[in-house]
C-alpha cells in the first residue's frame, strides 16, 4: 500500500532543508541533518524528494528567474521605470526584487551556497544578464565593457549585502533605491 504524503511533513522537510542549506551550503548539507531538524526518519524524506538535488530544487523554486526576461519585461513601454519603489527599475524588476526579499535565505543559498549544483554559476549568469541590459540601455556609448561588468558585479554584490544584513523590507527597499540611484545615475541610465 502506497504511503499517503502529508503537506505538514513536506513543510517540515522544506523548513529544515532551508535551514540546513543556509547554514552549511549544498555540498556540506546532509539529509540526516535535515531529517533530524524535521524530526522524521531520514528515509521518509525520500518519499517526498528523490534525492538531495531534488530537495534543493524545491527550496530554490521561489527565487529561480529567467533574469534576461525580467530585465527586458516592458521595454516597449516608455514609462516602465516611472512610479516604482526603486529608482530606475521597471515594475517587473521591482516585483522580482521584492520577491527576493521575501525569500532572502533561498536567494543567498542560490547565489552563495550552491557550489556543486547546476546553480553554482547563477551569480555569474545574473551579472552577465545585468551587464547586457546595461550595455543595451546606456547613454554613454564610450563606456568600457569592463567598466559595465564591474558595475553589474558590484550591483549584485550590493544586493547580496542587503540580503545578508536585512533589517526588514522597507529598509531593504530604501537601501536598494539608493544603490540603484548611485549606479544608474552614475553611468548615464
Amino acid at each position: 500500500m502506497a504511503q499517503v504524503l502529508k503537506d505538514e511533513i513536506r513543510e517540515k522537510i522544506l523548513a529544515a532543508a532551508l535551514d540546513e542549506f543556509f547554514d552549511r551550503g549544498y555540498k556540506l548539507a546532509a539529509m540526516r541533518n535535515i531529517a533530524a531538524k524535521a524530526q522524521i526518519p531520514t528515509g521518509l524524506i525520500y518519499s517526498y524528494y528523490k534525492n538531495k538535488a531534488d530537495l534543493f530544487d524545491a527550496i530554490l523554486r521561489p527565487v529561480l528567474y529567467d533574469w534576461e526576461r525580467v530585465l527586458t519585461a516592458g521595454e516597449k513601454n516608455e514609462s516602465r521605470h516611472l512610479g516604482t519603489e526603486i529608482y530606475g527599475l521597471s515594475k517587473a524588476e521591482t516585483e522580482c526584487l521584492l520577491n527576493l526579499f521575501d525569500h532572502r535565505k533561498e536567494f543567498i543559498i542560490l547565489i552563495d551556497k550552491s557550489g556543486g549544483t547546476k546553480y553554482e554559476c547563477e551569480k555569474e549568469r545574473f551579472v552577465k544578464d545585468i551587464e547586457a541590459h546595461l550595455l543595451e540601455h546606456r547613454d554613454d556609448t564610450t563606456a568600457d565593457a569592463v567598466f559595465i561588468h564591474i558595475i553589474a558585479n558590484n550591483f549584485v554584490d550590493g544586493l547580496m549585502q542587503i540580503m545578508y544584513h536585512y533589517k526588514g523590507k522597507e529598509w531593504a527597499i530604501m537601501i536598494l533605491h539608493k544603490l540603484s540611484k548611485m549606479y544608474l545615475s552614475g553611468i548615464g541610465l
